[in-house]
């Protein structure tokens, strides 16, 4: 794997009315399915003022630096609360699961 550097930003709404907090959940993987990759960690939001769904705006940002290190920011753009999680590359895909992987998309 070539490690490319990155740093990408996108904003996203509460998906019900009066939500007060967000689940943010990283995984690493390609794959059509969101359960067929690998969970990297996760981390909730809270604090965000009651709204009706839509309005909040909420930014998350990748940034991926040349060792492979994941920062995720995710930022309540009215209050200008954030929370930030770090995931090191070690977290990486074991042996394991890449062989699964593998055999996985040569069924396909």
């Amino acid at each position: 794997n070539t490690t490319i550097l990155m740093k990408k930003s996108q904003v996203f709404s509460t998906a019900a009315d009066g939500q007060t907090a967000i689940e943010v959940k990283i995984f690493q993987g390609e794959r059509e399915l969101v359960r067929d990759n690998k969970l990297l960690g996760n981390f909730n939001l809270v604090g965000i003022p009651p709204a009706p769904k839509g309005v909040p705006q909420i930014e998350i940002t990748f940034d991926i630096n040349a060792d492979g290190i994941v920062h995720v920011n995710t930022k309540d753009k009215a209050t200008r609360k954030d929370q930030l999680m770090t995931i090191a590359s070690s977290l990486g895909l074991s042996n394991k699961d890449i062989e699964h992987m593998v055999a996985d998309a040569e069924k396909y």
